[in-house]
């Protein structure tokens, strides 16, 4: 396993610590030097200076002792896109310039984009709710960034950024959920447009521009100017606390109302990810989606939570790239993903069903 995929596969405290529901929490500022143009119309030696000074920075920040420093345009396009499915960095991002660098720490908690949209995208992780940790760590990284650099900032819109849309906070705050019950019961759609109501966005599991897939949903906040970063956060949190709500309780009525559909269909699921020998992406995540449901219900053991967030990303397209080294056509990838599949689903233990 060459360096890159060490530093991909290692151990991520994400992954592991997986909760019911709530897949991952997710805390974003963008930041942009008062001293330069946005990215979209700077030139290259403009980008390049960007980079160097914001390197320099973060390589002084403490929480950035233990971390990986990527210059995008020494990376082959599988392994930049299995940065992206590892969530590290951004689509936008890897399609850029060549002034990019990614900065990620060793337990995939802490990263920061240079050049993406915005000089400086810094994201902070965790794989529960607990905002005020994440706000805590990622507002000493802006501490840090601020001491040191000029940032671009307006006394009346707050941080200057790329897109108004991040104006004034320049943050972004969402959540990746996991609702099988609510999509079962129909009650997705209409849980979606209450959300999007109340001014926050719903995207797939790969952020914007993606699908839903697998049952994975991923809800954020959309204003920023004209509220205060608690104030976001507060909200989110108590719209994250209502769904989670939502779905147990579908979870009670799909056991009541369909439990040998529920039964079957994790049976016929936990069948094709033991026995296949061709696997799409699609379906080994919808699979896996009812694999992590069957940890919830109590029908697999717990301990197998984050073992299956983890499969989850090691059968993605580009991460199965890094593992063989090479490039992987279509037929390749589903013969590889089924191979994985079979490997780690024999040693689960069969179901127990109620």
């Amino acid at each position: 396993m060459n360096d890159f995929a060490k530093k991909l596969f290692q151990d991520s405290k994400l992954a592991k610590e997986t909760t019911p529901v709530v897949v991952s929490s997710r805390i974003r500022l963008a930041r942009n030097l008062a001293d330069f143009k946005f990215v979209k119309y700077a030139c290259k030696g403009d980008l390049h200076a960007v980079a160097e000074r914001c390197e320099k920075v973060l390589s002084s920040c403490p929480i950035f002792t233990n971390s990986t420093i990527l210059n995008m345009c020494d990376l082959l396009d599988y392994e930049k896109l299995a940065l992206v499915e590892r969530h590290l960095c951004s689509q936008e991002f890897i399609m850029e310039n060549n002034e990019s660098k990614l900065f990620f720490t060793d337990d995939h908690l802490t990263s920061i984009m240079i050049n993406e949209e915005d000089h400086l995208r810094m994201q902070v992780f965790r794989p529960d709710l607990n905002f005020k940790t994440m706000f805590d760590k990622i507002n000493a990284i802006d501490d840090h960034v601020s001491e040191n650099l000029n940032v671009a900032f307006d006394n009346r819109y707050g941080f200057l950024t790329a897109c108004p849309t991040n104006v004034g906070t320049g943050m972004r705050a969402s959540v990746m959920l996991h609702l099988p019950a609510l999509v079962i019961t129909k009650q997705i759609g209409n849980l979606i447009l209450a959300v999007q109501k109340l001014g926050f966005v719903v995207r797939g599991l790969f952020g914007e521009g993606s699908e839903a897939q697998g049952n994975f949903f991923q809800i954020s906040n959309q204003q920023t100017l004209g509220f205060a970063e608690v104030d976001i956060l507060s909200r989110l949190t108590q719209i994250i606390r209502s769904i989670i709500e939502y779905e147990l309780n579908a979870r009670e009525i799909v056991k009541k109302e369909k439990i040998i559909w529920l039964y079957d269909n994790i049976g016929r699921a936990l069948g094709i990810l033991r026995g296949c020998y061709c696997l799409t992406s699609i379906d080994a995540i919808n699979c896996i989606s009812l694999m992590m449901l069957a940890v919830d219900l109590g029908y697999l053991p717990n301990t197998l939570r984050g073992n299956l967030h983890q499969m989850m990303m090691k059968i993605q397209n580009s991460h199965m790239q890094v593992l063989e080294n090479r490039v992987l056509n279509g037929g390749e990838r589903d013969i590889k993903r089924a191979e994985l599949s079979r490997e780690f689903f024999a040693t689960v233990p069969n179901l127990k069903f109620d």
